[in-house]
């Protein structure tokens, strides 16, 4: 799938924590790993902000997202690629 990407979810420190998959869809974002029954998966319209640096992904969930508000960051070798689908 060209909307799935391989990630490493990454803690404050930088130090990986979780490895999966993260899958753009049209209003979701979705992180598949193997620790979790179901992905988890913020609705794209709920994210505060977001962006890549190098191999980096990271954003920031509103309160409106299951998981809470809070700062995310993954790992990932195509993070621009990553970035560009979500924006869309």
């Amino acid at each position: 799938n060209p909307r799935s990407f391989r990630v490493a979810n990454v803690d404050d420190d930088g130090v990986e924590q979780n490895y999966g998959v993260l899958e753009v869809r049209d209003n979701d974002l979705l992180f598949h790993h193997s620790e979790q029954p179901a992905p988890i998966r913020w609705p794209l319209k709920s994210l505060r902000r977001y962006g890549f640096d190098g191999d980096l992904f990271s954003f920031e969930s509103g309160r409106r997202c299951a998981t809470g508000p809070g700062i995310y960051a993954f790992r990932c070798g195509r993070s621009e690629l990553l970035f560009q689908l979500v924006q869309e």
